[in-house]
């Protein structure tokens, strides 16, 4: 168990990369599927609405803390890039 643990904790950043790259050229088709399964299941839909609003509530000052760091790095390199 803990050698799976230093494997997943050693590979983080590169799976997070491979997530997002994923997500990103398959975001249409991802998006169109989801569309389809809430006319097809509207309890599906409402589940995964329920399950995104309560993960956030529970992890709200982590979310906002990661987003204005991002906001604080963008802008920093934008005033980097002017002067």
């Amino acid at each position: 168990m803990q050698q799976e643990l230093d494997y997943y904790s050693r590979n983080r950043q590169a799976r997070k990369e491979y997530q997002r790259a994923y997500y990103e050229k398959n975001k249409e088709r991802i998006q169109r599927k989801r569309k389809l399964d809430e006319i097809a299941d509207p309890h599906k839909f409402e589940a995964r609405k329920e399950y995104n609003k309560s993960y956030y509530e529970k992890n709200k000052k982590k979310i906002l803390a990661r987003r204005a760091e991002a906001y604080a790095a963008k802008k920093k390199a934008k005033a980097n890039a002017k002067g």
